[in-house]
């Protein structure tokens, strides 16, 4: 299981949000500890997360999403919902484009559910430390691209097209729509950012990290995340405190594409201790 940090860092979504969703009974955590009251989650609660949210983003009130959730909508229907809400959105103005593509995003997370199969093996792996040149918002996962174009724009395309792009997610618990990002590139030698809010800094080395090879758009969750929380909670390892989870893209799946290949890379340690033996450790 996961301590509600480790679900919201997990699934990209805040643990004030997790808090009310249940608050109100729309996803009650798969165990709350009788004698601290620290809410722990499950992988597979991932799947109705992202349900949660597709829902939301088709314009669903949260009471709404709350009776769609207890009828047990079928993926079909929640497919069909999804072209009718497509329809629609392709006749309206221009800038509406990014909310379409969200939507499709979303769709496609929604039909990859049935049919839910690793792309590549997990490895663990030790990561040796590595210099960052990044820079750091509380923003939305859409902002990654202009976050990569701001250093872009400081350091030059010509320095920076060569160079492996990194994307830290920080914690945020009182985040709601937006996301602690931390989004650079990896460097080798000294890369002084004069007269720029960009900053150099070494990443530390990380003994053991659970790393998963998958195809993403970066501006997009994915079910990659999914798979690996099923994993660790399988193998009795967990996220390490206070260490951001990061994706590295490494190339573009082909010319002119969107989507990338990349890594997500998560600290990780073994469990040793029963769930009642974490507990003083916990965060509710």
């Amino acid at each position: 299981m996961f301590k509600i940090s480790e679900f919201s860092n997990l699934s990209q979504v805040s643990v004030k949000a997790l808090r009310y969703y249940d608050q109100i009974g729309l996803l009650k955590p798969a165990h709350i500890d009788a004698e601290t009251g620290y809410r722990y989650y499950t992988a597979n609660q991932l799947f109705p997360l992202n349900r949660i949210l597709a829902f939301k983003e088709l314009g669903f009130t949260l009471q709404q999403i709350i009776e769609l959730m207890e009828e047990n909508v079928s993926g079909e229907q929640i497919r069909g919902m999804f072209r009718l809400k497509k329809a629609e959105i392709e006749t309206l103005l221009a800038e509406e484009g990014a909310r379409l593509q969200k939507i499709e995003e979303r769709l496609e997370q929604v039909e990859k559910e049935d049919c839910f199969e690793p792309e590549n093996d997990i490895v663990l792996k030790k990561i040796e430390s590595r210099q960052l040149l990044s820079v750091r918002r509380k923003t939305s996962i859409q902002q990654i691209p202009a976050l990569f174009g701001e250093l872009d724009a400081r350091f030059g395309k010509s320095l920076t097209a060569s160079l492996p792009k990194m994307v830290l997610w920080h914690g945020c618990e009182e985040c709601e729509d937006e996301v602690d990002l931390e989004a650079g590139y990896l460097v080798q030698r000294p890369f002084p950012p004069e007269g720029s809010d960009a900053v150099v800094r070494r990443l530390p080395e990380v003994p053991m990290m659970a790393t998963l090879l998958h195809r993403c758009r970066p501006t997009s969750p994915c079910t990659a995340s999914a798979h690996l929380g099923l994993w660790l909670e399988q193998k009795g390892y967990r996220m390490k405190e206070n260490e951001p989870r990061r994706e590295v893209f490494l190339h573009p799946e082909h010319n002119h594409s969107s989507d990338y290949i990349a890594e997500i890379q998560i600290p990780i340690e073994k469990v040793h201790e029963t769930l009642s033996g974490i507990k003083k450790g916990g965060q509710t």
